[in-house]
């Protein structure tokens, strides 16, 4: 059975979907060369107007409940334009988890926009949608990012929520960054660096995210020792990244230099430098972090930290 391709973005209305969606197509040689069904499950401001369809070989359907979003549907759909590939501007209101395609349409990429000028008060309010929206996406952006002063919060707190997933920030120029100016909880120009426990979360997503930075620096904090492997043991936090049913283990495999031995649930006060370096237990390059010293704390019930 042929292998259908299926692109989709998702995003709240007017957070700039159809637009990136004629952008992309415009400027993919691969969409220009071969047929397109866009499936928009949304109407926002832009349209797609019936001569730039024909310039660019898009077939629009709308589809408004998520009731007839079937497998059927999308059947029937490729037996009238055998498409070769086909971009859905997702509904991010319909219940993802409960949406089945079919099993020759595989999705390719699936892209979530956001708009940063309305994300804080959003996303306070809407957790368990961002949740759904943006845990299987690859990539995440942020537009209309000029004059908002939080984007380093709201990076982290969609880190909680997909560690895996790209996130950029588009200007008003259009070009997109993954890389910001922010203020950290701590003095990053200093070689050794002491932090409080609640500032953890912060300090993983950050490595996780630019860990050229943190290298030949020597990290001082609280930690929670979770497993222990061969040649290594895993640390970390618990923390809430959504919500109070969306607690997730935030943590990183150790490399002990040390001659001190640690057990699981043992608290420790951990002094260690970042490496990039290959993981046995990951089977590839990763952040790993190296033990200098390490100070067994009093025993006690780890708190859940808060992104």
């Amino acid at each position: 059975m042929k292998e259908v391709p299926l692109f989709l973005l998702n995003g709240f209305l007017e957070s700039g979907k159809t637009t990136l969606i004629k952008e992309i197509i415009e400027n993919n040689e691969n969409y220009q060369n071969n047929s397109t069904v866009v499936i928009a499950c949304e109407q926002g401001e832009i349209e797609y107007d019936e001569e730039w369809c024909e310039k660019n070989q898009v077939h629009i359907e709308y589809i408004e409940n998520q009731e007839d979003f079937t497998p059927a549907y999308l059947k029937n759909l490729d037996k009238i334009y055998c498409a070769d590939q086909y971009v859905i501007e997702y509904n991010s209101f319909f219940d993802f988890e409960a949406q089945e395609f079919p099993r020759n349409f595989v999705i390719y990429q699936q892209i979530t926009l956001i708009d940063a000028t309305n994300f804080n008060v959003m996303f306070n309010n809407m957790r368990k949608i961002f949740q759904s929206m943006v845990q299987y996406s690859s990539l995440v952006i942020f537009n209309r990012c000029d004059g908002i002063k939080d984007l380093g919060q709201y990076r982290r707190w969609i880190r909680g929520l997909n560690q895996q997933a790209q996130i950029a920030f588009e200007g008003a120029d259009g070009r997109l960054s993954t890389m910001l100016e922010e203020d950290l909880p701590y003095d990053l120009s200093k070689d050794e660096i002491a932090f409080e426990e609640d500032v953890y979360p912060t300090w993983y997503v950050e490595v996780f995210d630019n860990h050229e930075k943190y290298e030949n620096k020597i990290f001082k904090f609280k930690t929670f020792v979770r497993d222990i492997t061969k040649n290594t043991f895993v640390c970390g936090r618990k923390v809430m990244t959504c919500c109070s049913e969306d607690i997730q283990f935030l943590g990183y495999e150790v490399v002990n230099e040390t001659d001190t031995k640690v057990e699981v649930d043992d608290c420790i006060y951990l002094e260690c430098s970042v490496h990039f370096e290959f993981s046995n237990i990951a089977n590839e390059e990763v952040v790993m972090l190296h033990a200098k010293k390490i100070t067994k704390l009093p025993k006690e019930e780890e708190k859940t930290l808060t992104l």
